[in-house]
């Protein structure tokens, strides 16, 4: 299993495949923007809905696992 720092480094590359592929120009330098995130998200949840999964589930599970492994609440 990936180590937390190399699944933050393969989700900074997912990112930067989408914005580079959405067409967008790249809107910042040295963070990421909240926005990008967003709209990764939601397009990774309506593929998740067109492939036959309930995004709400996803999401939920999706939080569970964050608020377990970076130890804080949402």
């Amino acid at each position: 299993m990936a180590t937390k720092t190399e699944r933050i480094e393969l989700a900074q590359a997912a990112l930067d495949a989408y914005i580079h592929a959405e067409g967008a120009a790249r809107r910042w330098i040295g963070g990421v923007p909240a926005c990008d995130v967003v709209d990764l998200i939601t397009d990774l949840l309506l593929l998740a809905k067109a492939k036959g999964h309930d995004p709400c589930s996803v999401l939920t599970r999706a939080k569970r696992h964050l608020e377990a492994e970076a130890s804080e609440r949402c």
